[in-house]
C-alpha cells in the first residue's frame, strides 16, 4: 500500500501540512524538523506523488531529457534523436533541461530529487535505458509522466522506439538479395531485446540453404574487430557481415582490411543504427537507420497525451534500410 503524508505525519504526531512543507523545504520549515520528516519518510518507503503535485502548483514548463554518460566505447546513437525532441518540445511551449546519467554508476534517488528540484513536468529517456535499469525503475515507480526510447511501457510511461525485428529483416532481404549464401552476424549483448529482435528478424529473412554463423560481439568497435575474425576461423566461406550496430562493423572492417581482406571485394559488410558518419567510412556503410526524426517528435506527442491526461501507449517506428558501397552483390 502506498505511503502518504499523512502516515508520516501520523507517526510523527505533527499537522498534515507540517509533513508537506518540510518535504519540500518551503521558508520558514526548521532545519531539525525536515531532517526529521525526511528521515521518517525515508524509513516508511514514501515516495512523492508528483501527479498530485502538479495539480495543486503551477506547472513549470520544463522537461527533463536523460541521456547515458558511458565509461566504455560506445555510439552516441541518442544524439540523432537529441534535435527533433528538443525542436517539438519548443512547439509545445515546453523547455529541455539535459540531465546526463552514468549509465553504470546511477545513484538510486538522484531521479526523485531532479523532478523535485527542477519541477519537471514530465521526462523523456534515451536509449539504452532499459526497463531494467534503475533510472527506469524509479520514473515508474514516481509515476513520472515519461517517454522511453527502449523498452520501459507503464501507466505512466509511454514508449516508441524502432521496429528492430523489421530492421533485422531488412538486412538480411538485402543480402540474400545480393547472393549471400554464407552469412556472417555480429550480435550485440544476447540478452537484450533489441539484439533478440534484430537477430530474430535477421533470420526471419534468410531462405533454406543459407549458412548462418553467429559471433558474439558487444557494440564496441574493439569487439566488432574480434568477433569477425572469429567468424572468419569458424568459416573462411564467409562472403558477408552483418553487425548488429554501427561501430562493429567499423571495428569489422579495419580488421579485415589489416588481414589483407578488402571490402567489398572480398567480403561484404553492413551495420546498423545509421549514424551520420557512416556516410564517410571507406567504404561508405551500408547500414539500417533509425528514424530519428519521426521517434523523436513522436516522443513528445506521447508525452503531451500524458500530460494531459491520456493513457500510456507504445509505439514501433520502422527504420530504413540506406544502401552505400561496402556490400557488393555476387
Amino acid at each position: 500500500m502506498r505511503v502518504t503524508i499523512k502516515d508520516i505525519a501520523r507517526e510523527l504526531d505533527v499537522g498534515v501540512s507540517t509533513v508537506s512543507r518540510a518535504l519540500n523545504h518551503s521558508y520558514g520549515v526548521h532545519p531539525d524538523t525536515i531532517a526529521l520528516v525526511e528521515r521518517k519518510a525515508a524509513e516508511l518507503g514514501y515516495v512523492p506523488n508528483l501527479g498530485a503535485k502538479q495539480l495543486v502548483g503551477k506547472k513549470s514548463g520544463l522537461i527533463g531529457i536523460f541521456m547515458p554518460e558511458f565509461e566504455m566505447e560506445a555510439t552516441p546513437e541518442h544524439h540523432e534523436f537529441f534535435s527533433p525532441i528538443c525542436k517539438a518540445l519548443r512547439g509545445l511551449g515546453k523547455d529541455a533541461v539535459i540531465f546526463p546519467v552514468s549509465h553504470a554508476w546511477y545513484k538510486q534517488g538522484s531521479l526523485t530529487e531532479w523532478v523535485q528540484q527542477r519541477s519537471l513536468e514530465g521526462g523523456i529517456f534515451m536509449p539504452p535505458f532499459w526497463k531494467s535499469h534503475p533510472l527506469m525503475k524509479e520514473a515508474l515507480k514516481l509515476r513520472l509522466p515519461s517517454v522511453n526510447l527502449s523498452d520501459a511501457l507503464g501507466p505512466q510511461c509511454s514508449l516508441v522506439r524502432s521496429d528492430d525485428h523489421e530492421g533485422g529483416r531488412l538486412a538480411g532481404s538485402l543480402l540474400m538479395e545480393k547472393g549471400h549464401r554464407n552469412i556472417g552476424y555480429i550480435d550485440g549483448e544476447a540478452h537484450l531485446s533489441v539484439c533478440q529482435e534484430r537477430l530474430a528478424g535477421f533470420r526471419e529473412a534468410l531462405a533454406g540453404g543459407v549458412r548462418l554463423v553467429v559471433s558474439q560481439g558487444d557494440f564496441s568497435g574493439t569487439g566488432g574487430a574480434a568477433a569477425v575474425l572469429q567468424l572468419l576461423r569458424d568459416c573462411p566461406e564467409i562472403t558477408a557481415v552483418c553487425c548488429a550496430n554501427d561501430l562493429m562493423a567499423m571495428g569489422a572492417i579495419t580488421a579485415l582490411e589489416k588481414e589483407g581482406h578488402r571490402v567489398p571485394e572480398d567480403i561484404s559488410v553492413m551495420g546498423y543504427d545509421g549514424a551520420f558518419f557512416t556516410a564517410y567510412m571507406n567504404p561508405p556503410l551500408t547500414t539500417i537507420c533509425h528514424n530519428s526524426a519521426r521517434i523523436g517528435a513522436r516522443a513528445v506527442e506521447l508525452l503531451a497525451n500524458l500530460l494531459n491526461g491520456g493513457p500510456s501507449q507504445g509505439e514501433r517506428v520502422p527504420p530504413e534500410l540506406v544502401e552505400r558501397e561496402s556490400v557488393r552483390c555476387l
